[in-house]
């Protein structure tokens, strides 16, 4: 028996470009207009807020820029705005769906992602592939609390997959693409670990279809 869990960005879906225009189209379907400060605020406020794990980073980061600039928005429609232009953003990595259907017919399968629940889990759903996925472990749900690659995190994930299981959950695999992460991480925790990251140094597996064949 194996339960296999899955980094969400990088792995499961991608953006086909940089961040920052998705920040930027945010913002002015809010307010008409996008200055570059306003971006370059948000991005440093949303990852002090996403460190500290408070409620909502992306209002409170909104909230920084529109006090910081005396910008007349309100910061959770900012915040919202930008989820939805992220959801509409991501695309799934090539072959991920047809692998995760394979995969799944014969493994537990699960979600192992840094970052808000509802926005990873959103990213997955606007896929079609959410319930694939048995198992769910997000850094920033409340009742964890820890990014990868702490201890904490892997910890949670395997006590989920045992609760799933309603015992011993087999072998714990992770795949990912960030080596650090997801790889390492993994591996320092008592779990396998696949690289999906052709262009990596070490172990690693170029696409999903060979993911699908191997395991």
């Amino acid at each position: 028996m194996t339960t296999m869990f899955f980094d969400v960005d990088g792995t499961l879906v991608r953006w086909p470009g940089e961040y920052g225009p998705i920040v930027r189209e945010a913002v002015e379907r809010t307010v008409g207009t996008a200055e570059e400060a306003w971006i370059d605020r948000y991005n440093d406020r949303f990852y002090h807020h996403f460190g500290t794990f408070v409620a909502d980073p992306y209002c409170r980061a909104f909230a920084d820029v529109c006090t910081a600039f005396d910008l007349d928005a309100d910061p959770a429609e900012l915040a919202e705005n930008l989820i939805h232009c992220e959801f509409a953003a991501v695309e799934p990595v090539p072959g991920v769906a047809d692998a995760v259907a394979k995969l799944a017919d014969r493994h537990t399968l699960g979600i192992l992602t840094n970052g808000i629940p509802e926005v990873q889990f959103g990213k997955v759903e606007r896929q079609g592939l959410l319930e694939r996925f048995d198992v769910r472990v997000a850094s920033h749900d409340p009742a964890i609390a820890a990014t990868k690659p702490d201890a904490a995190i892997y910890e949670a994930a395997r006590e989920r997959a045992r609760g799933a299981a309603g015992g011993d959950p087999g072998t714990l695999v992770m795949v990912g693409d960030d080596y650090e992460p997801d790889i390492a991480g993994a591996r320092a925790h008592g779990f396998e670990a696949v690289h999906v990251d052709a262009a990596a140094e070490g172990p690693t597996v170029p696409d999903f279809e060979t993911l699908a064949t191997l395991l």
